[in-house]
């Protein structure tokens, strides 16, 4: 078995959330705890975990804390989701994904033996049980686990005593799975605090704050705030300052810690190269600028299209495509009317046809033009910018990753 038939096989045999999106969702740690089972437990010889969880902001405060460990000499093993390019890029030590194959040989061998089990994991279970196999292998020091849905239930949470964990925010996503209100979501992402562990806090509304400081006393977690003290630039982007403050206090928490104190040396964290997140493209030979970001819900796109709108140019070209069980409702009006629209859909069965997004946005007078890829989307986009014009990426992360394959 090559790679790319380990990893096609992956994609499509198994129940995968980004494919199929609710009916893949297991509201449980039952599949977690079997796959890693079926494993041999790789979870049980990772003693040092960083957990972190929220709405926005998580996987750059991940890669930032991992990037600052492995500076300092640890092996870092980093889990992420989604992946934009490879699916290794969810399962890396100190920046480096594992070999392809390593990849093929586990899934081929799993994948024999998966006829045998009563139980038939989702992508995500056995991407983790994956990620942590191949972390066991590379013998980390350290482990840090960026959450994928919520906290509680997440498969993500099946260590009983990380190291430090860690909520970035709270914020309107995945309300049919995390529940309707804020205050229900922050429930939710704080399953992830652990008794005695100490939890750093970033920037949040007060109700979701309250939650999670009350679910803090029932654990005996110590709380330490991150608060940014370096304002946002154009080059980093609006989400960076935060992210930058709860990677440090992240770090700094840990370097706290007997066994640890010695070793880790706080230190400033720089921005992560993450990919898809506020990442600015090489400029066109026009002079145009082009920005992609994976931006998706209300919060995460309320800062990113407010910031968009400080960025001095001539005209705004925005190429934006969604899935289609996004909630169109609060979206519009945080989208400027003035911007010239490419609509598309990503190639996945989930994407919202670009006809059925260009007729939603010309009700609520957006005008744009319907593109059948976001490959045509882009070509169109930068075949009409002129010198200080922006062009930007955004509405939906499997957009963000075919745009970086045709524009790197």
């Amino acid at each position: 078995m090559t790679y790319l038939e380990a990893t096609d096989w992956l994609f499509q045999q198994l129940p995968m959330f980004q494919r199929q999106g609710p009916a893949a969702y297991k509201a449980n740690l039952d599949g977690t705890k079997y796959v890693l089972e079926k494993m041999g437990r790789p979870d049980l010889h990772l003693e040092g975990v960083i957990h972190v969880a929220g709405t926005n902001g998580k996987g750059s405060v991940c890669t930032a804390v991992s990037n600052a460990l492995t500076e300092t000499g640890f092996r870092v093993g980093l889990f992420t989701s989604p992946h934009l390019d490879d699916f290794r890029e969810r399962m890396q030590v100190c920046g480096e994904m594992p070999p392809e194959s390593w990849v093929a040989e586990r899934v081929n061998s799993f994948r024999e033996e998966l006829p045998t089990w009563s139980y038939e994991p989702s992508f995500f279970e056995w991407t983790f049980g994956l990620a942590l196999l191949w972390f066991v292998e590379a013998q980390v020091d350290i482990v840090v686990l960026e959450t994928g849905m919520g906290g509680r239930l997440d498969s993500t949470n099946i260590f009983p005593t990380p190291l430090v964990t860690a909520v970035t925010n709270i914020g309107w996503d995945h309300q049919q799975f995390l529940g309707n209100d804020i205050r229900s979501i922050a429930a939710e992402k704080a399953g992830i605090l652990k008794d005695g562990v100490p939890v750093v806090l970033g920037r949040m509304r007060p109700e979701a704050q309250s939650v999670i400081l009350a679910a803090a006393l029932r654990s005996g977690s110590e709380v330490y705030y991150a608060n940014p003290s370096n304002p946002a630039s154009i080059e980093s982007g609006p989400f960076w300052p935060e992210n930058e403050a709860t990677a440090n206090r992240i770090l700094e928490v840990l370097g706290d810690q007997p066994g640890w104190r010695s070793w880790v040396r706080p230190s400033s964290v720089h921005p992560t190269g993450h990919r898809g997140r506020w990442e600015w493209m090489a400029p066109l030979e026009s002079g145009a600028r082009v920005l992609v970001d994976c931006a998706h819900n209300v919060d995460g796109l309320k800062r990113f299209t407010e910031a968009i709108k400080t960025i001095q140019r001539a005209r705004l070209l925005i190429v934006m495509g969604t899935v289609a069980d996004k909630d169109l409702s609060g979206l519009w009006s945080l989208l400027p009317h003035e911007a010239e629209y490419f609509f598309c859909a990503a190639d996945i069965p989930r994407s919202m046809d670009a006809s059925t997004l260009q007729a939603a946005a010309h009700a609520v007078d957006r005008r744009g033009t319907a593109h059948s890829s976001v490959e045509n989307a882009i070509t169109a986009a930068c075949g009409q910018a002129e010198a200080e014009d922006l062009i930007v990426v955004m509405g939906s992360i499997f957009v963000a990753a075919e745009a970086l394959k045709v524009l790197q």
